[in-house]
């Protein structure tokens, strides 16, 4: 989706892993293929950058063992290869930016003496099983002393950071808000913990730690995460014992169980407020309190409602949805509380078991609460309060345990004030509160997202579009997503359908998104910036415009370049770039 970087680009940058700037380097897209090369590199091939622009890395260069761990992101340092009877060690940095093509940058250095005893990722299939698939899940590997030289953002997600801060750290400096790593006591002991807790990141989760052996030496040690908590074990026998205990007489017809489809992973974005959400929705999750989720539209509630459940105890219980605007309000009670056999006209033989009792043991997630009558806000609050629900038709209560999730995109309290919605049923509801931002507020994952929805949609319409254009991409930036992240992706389905090469153009997006182009924090652009469309290519059009605002916001914060970046909602570095680029003073 950005223009391939050029070699002075390359070259500037730092060394991705420390230790100074390497003598061979390329820059790889999401596809492993070559964007951009260093004069190192293309000496030691023997190449020009013709011969090596836009090929796949495999095809110049034999990786071996490292190709898998390039396509599944997995960050690494001094990995070895040999190439012409010479040793190599290689290292690669997954981009973290989210205004880059997905890939990274991928380095190797000559291996010097004192080096030939790092770990590999062959020590760790032949110490451990060779069917292993040891990039699916949290990994990490250290060497014989003690340094990170491979982890994957799956074990990182799990203690709160990037992986990128862990690469070349020593392990027992390594895991914030967790007890001190064992890998090595497992390099002293030569002995494997298989199954072990461990606590990370405040949770208790279930590992395993095996030494890497060469040559009857160890090495280096290699850990897995097999549990993320360690409850899930005893939850998951649990599940298995109710499976074969569960008898098949029901006094009313079930539903079908709702398991839950996302988790905190499924939440895309890398921005500080989504990984601040992130960290409490994991706290949260496990502390099994009623949740109120408050968010404009198109803002992905029910996504967080999904992780809430998958991370909490109640994961192998139901996970039931229930839009409370889009079910008439002489239904909803029957939709909640179930019924039994004549009930009423129309009622189904055998009866209904309602949302509530299909919930019990696991979460109810109540979408757009805010629709909800004040009739049934009390029936609610009686259910939240006595944890149990009468079906219609029937004397009889029934107990349940149940999780309950609200979400709505209006203002609450305001609600309580205007008495609109009960006030005693808003403080059960809002035990915690958890604010989803609008897209607008964490323009630093709009890349992200565009990454996922161009793979999503080249899946669905079996098409190979490779990103957007400098333009397209600038159109989106400057656009204000009043319709959040839903907006985002049928914005992105119509390109799909638009798009006639495989690069997504400004004219194939949606032309409301070139109207509201003058706007920055509410003020609206001098009459001099407006497009002149059909004067001038798009592209040239957007660069004018883009170098406008920049300038409009530097003056409305006097000049302080940290101010402006966040008034734009880009990184300091980014500005950085754009004034250089379009000259700015």
């Amino acid at each position: 989706m950005e223009p391939a970087r050029s070699e002075a680009h390359l070259e500037s940058e730092p060394a991705p892993l420390g230790g100074g700037q390497p003598p061979w380097q390329v820059e790889l897209d999401h596809e492993q293929q070559i964007i951009a090369t260093n004069a190192a590199c293309r000496v030691l091939l023997d190449k020009g950058p013709e011969e090596l622009l836009g090929k796949e890395l495999g095809q110049v260069l034999k990786l071996a063992h490292l190709g898998p761990m390039l396509s599944k992101g997995v960050c690494f340092r001094s990995q070895p290869i040999t190439r012409e009877g010479r040793s190599f060690l290689c290292d690669y940095l997954p981009h973290d930016d989210p205004g880059q093509e997905a890939g990274g940058v991928f380095s190797m250095h000559p291996a010097g003496e004192n080096q030939s005893e790092q770990p590999r990722l062959q020590d760790v299939v032949h110490s451990i099983d060779p069917a292993a698939d040891i990039a699916s899940d949290g990994i990490i590997m250290v060497n014989r002393e003690g340094m990170v030289t491979l982890v994957n953002q799956a074990f990182a997600d799990v203690l709160g950071i990037r992986a990128h801060d862990m690469i070349g750290r020593h392990i027992l400096k390594s895991y914030p808000n967790s007890s001190l790593s064992r890998l090595p006591v497992v390099m002293e002991t030569g002995k494997a913990e298989i199954g072990e807790p461990h606590l990370l990141n405040g949770r208790e989760a279930v590992v395993s730690r095996y030494p890497l052996f060469r040559d009857g030496r160890v090495i280096g040690a290699f850990g897995k995460i097999l549990f993320k908590d360690s409850r899930e074990v005893s939850l998951l026998a649990d599940k298995l014992r109710s499976i074969s205990s569960r008898t098949r007489a029901q006094p009313l017809t079930r539903a079908a169980k709702r398991e839950f489809r996302y988790d905190c992973s499924s939440i895309l974005g890398n921005s500080p407020v989504i990984r601040d959400l992130k960290n409490k929705l994991l706290r949260i999750a496990e502390r099994g309190s009623n949740v109120l989720l408050v968010g404009e539209t198109g803002t992905g509630k029910e996504l967080f409602a999904h992780a809430l459940h998958a991370h909490s105890t109640r994961r192998y219980g139901p996970f039931v949805r229930v839009n409370c605007a889009a079910i008439p309000e002489h239904l909803l009670e029957s939709e909640l509380f179930g019924y039994v056999e004549g009930a009423f006209t129309d009622a189904r033989k055998g009866g209904q078991v309602g949302k509530f009792e299909q919930a019990d043991g696991g979460t109810i997630f109540l979408d757009e609460i805010s629709d909800m009558s004040l009739a049934m806000q009390a029936k609610l609050l009686r259910t939240l309060q006595e944890k149990e629900v009468t079906p219609l038709g029937c004397n009889n209560t029934r107990q349940v345990d149940m999780r309950v999730i609200a979400a709505t995109n209006v203002n609450l309290q305001k609600l309580v004030q205007e008495g609109r919605f009960r006030s005693d049923l808003y403080y059960r509801l809002n035990i915690v509160g958890l604010a989803i931002p609008p897209l607008r507020e964490r323009a630093d994952d709009l890349y992200q997202l565009c990454r996922h929805y161009l793979d999503v949609f080249n899946h669905q319409f079996g098409m190979q579009v490779k990103g957007l254009s400098p333009g397209a991409w600038d159109v989106l930036r400057s656009y204000d997503f009043p319709g959040n992240i839903r907006e985002l992706r049928n914005i992105m389905e119509s390109a799909f359908n638009l798009v006639s090469g495989n690069i997504i153009q400004g004219g194939d997006l949606p032309m409301h998104l070139f109207q509201p182009l003058g706007a920055v924090q509410g003020n609206t652009c001098r009459p001099e910036t407006e497009a002149p469309i059909g004067l001038k290519p798009l592209q040239e059009i957007m660069e004018e415009l883009e170098k406008r605002i920049i300038e409009q916001a530097l003056e409305q914060v006097d000049g302080n370049k940290l101010n402006a970046a966040n008034l734009l909602g880009i990184s300091r570095p980014g500005l950085y770039k754009k004034l250089q680029k379009f000259n700015i003073q």
